[in-house]
């Protein structure tokens, strides 16, 4: 009998000493994971704050180039106000007014020309390491020509744009330089042998081409409209087919008008007369 307690006790004791063996091994075992978990997150801590340290880092620099900004349009405000005020010493003055996307036009102070008008649409275009804005410039201008059926030489932003929206890349076509079935000779741009016929995109190995400046495939014809004001520095006020748009902010910083309304305003304006914008 005294043989079976030993017996029983010393079971009891292996039971009890393996149990808190269990129990130690499984402490262990939380403590690592817990100090894995506490590693992950102090990881992820570290990630968020300098997240945050990059977002407030950007925000002030945004908020740097925004004040500079104001303070260029806050001088450009002043300075059509001063050119507002002194109307009367010209014979005849354009004036557009950018909040309404509306031109007039005034002789001798005496109203004579009203019309729907789009202005810029103030977005900004980003590309290889440039950042473009197209906005209608805000100021005191000269009209310094004038043009009837005019074609418009596009800016590089034109091909960035639209290779942007159909996710293409962009390369540009050089004289001396062929490009798939590509090349220049004089005016024109060849493509397997023809010539390419003006206001035509070329699309080419996943690209949209540039086509150099002075060439047929550089020129589209009747995107101005009819008639084109020439005020300098590529801006203008001309007409357009885009004619459900007017009314809007929508262009690329040119003022665009109704054919019939630019025909009109045409006549009336001379080189040399002040165009003055707000």
């Amino acid at each position: 009998m005294r043989r079976w307690v030993g017996l029983l006790g010393s079971w009891a004791l292996l039971v009890l000493g393996l149990s808190v063996l269990g129990y130690a091994v499984a402490a262990e075992a939380i403590t690592m994971t817990d100090a894995r978990k506490l590693q992950r997150v102090e990881t992820i801590d570290r990630a968020i704050q300098q997240q945050i340290r990059e977002q407030i880092a950007n925000l002030q620099k945004a908020m740097s180039q925004s004040s500079n900004q104001v303070n260029t349009l806050q001088s450009e405000v002043v300075s059509t106000e001063k050119a507002i005020e002194d109307l009367h010493d010209s014979n005849f003055v354009i004036t557009v007014s950018t909040a309404e996307n509306k031109v007039y036009a005034r002789r001798n102070g005496q109203l004579v020309f009203e019309a729907v008008c789009s202005t810029g649409k103030n977005e900004t275009l980003r590309a290889q390491g440039r950042t473009m804005v197209f906005r209608t410039p805000i100021g005191r201008f000269r009209i310094k020509s004038k043009e009837e059926n005019p074609k418009w030489v596009p800016p590089d932003w034109h091909y960035i744009e639209e290779a942007q929206k159909s996710g293409l890349g962009v390369v540009r076509l050089n004289y001396g330089q062929r490009i798939s079935d590509l090349w220049v000779s004089g005016k024109d741009v060849y493509a397997g042998g023809y010539p390419v016929e003006e206001g035509k995109l070329l699309v080419r190995g996943g690209a949209v081409v540039i086509p150099p400046v002075g060439t047929r495939a550089r020129q589209f014809p009747e995107v101005l409209g009819t008639h084109r004001l020439n005020l300098g520095d590529g801006y203008a006020l001309h007409g357009t087919q885009a004619v459900k748009q007017l009314g809007q902010s929508v262009s690329h910083g040119c003022v665009r008008l109704h054919n019939d309304d630019i025909a009109r305003l045409f006549q009336m304006a001379n080189v040399g007369d002040e165009v003055i914008i707000y």
